[in-house]
């Protein structure tokens, strides 16, 4: 599938631009929050599978300069997340339990990543990328029945989302005649609002407990 580049070449680089800054600082805002609250604000199949396209398309595969140094310092940010799930989740799974199942989920990651690759001659990574985006954003949604609201706040919620917006306008821009890569960015679009709103509703309903604590404590 060839690019056709519907937007102009200063637009499309402002796109890049905007998704691998906002992006970068969804990754630091959820170490960030990760540390105050002691608990992993992204879900462990989201970050073994961003590790490994990273580790791809920073050292084995990259296609662009920008890209390739964009995808090392997400690599690194994705390591430390990485600890955050394993240092955090001590109490609940020890690491004899735990590091294999991650050392497993690497394989896996990895191994679709070629495989996709190799089947749809995607050497930019473009199909597996919105793939694990869309991962991503389904499984943040599920994150807050099991840990509540640690490790997560609503600018990480609306930043993600920023920077998939980027990223979905860029992906239309350059393969406007995809149906799928279209599907996966409405898909992923949708699931970030659903989130946000999520987020949203929590924080109205914590404040309002809050709120209805403080006549009784001060009685």
């Amino acid at each position: 599938m060839e690019m056709q580049h519907l937007l102009s070449n200063q637009m499309e680089l402002f796109l890049q631009y905007g998704l691998a800054i906002f992006w970068t600082i969804t990754y630091i805002l959820i170490i960030i929050q990760g540390f105050k609250d002691r608990a992993c604000g992204m879900p462990l199949p989201a970050i073994c599978a961003n590790i490994t396209w990273e580790f791809l398309f920073a050292f084995v595969m990259p296609f662009h300069p920008l890209q390739m140094i964009v995808s090392l310092v997400w690599l690194l940010l994705d390591c430390v997340i990485l600890f955050q799930a394993v240092y955090f989740a001590k109490p609940k799974y020890p690491p004899r339990l735990l590091l294999p199942a991650i050392f497993s989920l690497l394989v896996i990651a990895l191994l679709l990543h070629v495989g996709m690759i190799v089947e749809f001659h995607d050497q930019e990574g473009k199909y597996t990328a919105f793939g694990i985006n869309l991962m991503m954003s389904i499984l943040f949604i599920q994150l807050p029945f099991k840990q509540g609201l640690k490790g997560q706040t609503i600018y990480i919620a609306y930043y993600k989302m920023i920077g998939t917006l980027c990223a979905s306008v860029l992906c239309y821009s350059l393969y406007p005649d995809s149906f799928l890569l279209l599907l996966l960015c409405l898909l992923t679009t949708i699931a970030d609002i659903v989130y946000i709103v999520m987020i949203h509703r929590a924080l109205h309903m914590t404040k309002a407990s809050n709120a209805q604590l403080v006549p009784t404590l001060r009685a």
